[in-house]
């Protein structure tokens, strides 16, 4: 008895294969999808097209390609109608069997239309670092004036008790 390969049932390397989520973006080593849970406007990941679970693990040529993935995906972010893009998520049939609830309430956000103010760049390198696919994936969250109440400390936050670090 064979056990698959983890390429083989891995979500990103299916879409890597083209078989899930449209690019918008490419380039040798990375492609980029707008994610189809959005937690903001323009919430888009950069995921490399080789199989592999950190960015430590990254060969010369993948690192080489790893910035050009990330200022890629901002370019497309930032000329997108975005509203255009949710109301088609709502309608893609690829998405038809998932929930449409963050997409919706994306589309009610009064902040949708306009160009994201700042950036909030990052990933979950490992399980204890809250990654839920054992795939690399770069997120590019777009951050908008007043999205939190108070965005300072940034990812910070990810461990509240610990992200004051504001000096008197």
């Amino acid at each position: 008895m064979t056990t698959p390969s983890p390429e083989k049932d891995c979500y990103f390397c299916k879409v890597s294969r083209g078989e899930a989520d449209p690019f918008i973006f490419e380039n040798r080593a990375f492609l980029g999808i707008f994610d189809a849970h959005p937690a903001n406007p323009g919430h888009a990941l950069v995921i490399p097209k080789r199989h592999v679970e950190s960015l430590f693990s990254l060969n010369d040529a993948e690192q080489a390609d790893y910035f050009d993935a990330i200022r890629g995906v901002k370019r497309v972010i930032e000329t997108t109608d975005l509203t255009d893009l949710y109301q088609e998520m709502l309608t893609r049939d690829d998405l038809k069997d998932r929930p449409k609830d963050q997409i919706e309430a994306i589309l009610r956000l009064d902040f949708i239309g306009r160009k994201p103010d700042a950036y909030t760049i990052g990933n979950n390198d490992g399980r204890e670092a809250g990654r839920s696919i054992d795939h690399l994936h770069v997120i590019i969250l777009p951050r908008y004036r007043g999205d939190v109440d108070n965005p300072r400390g940034g990812i910070r936050n990810v461990i509240p008790s610990r992200a004051n670090y504001q000096r008197r």
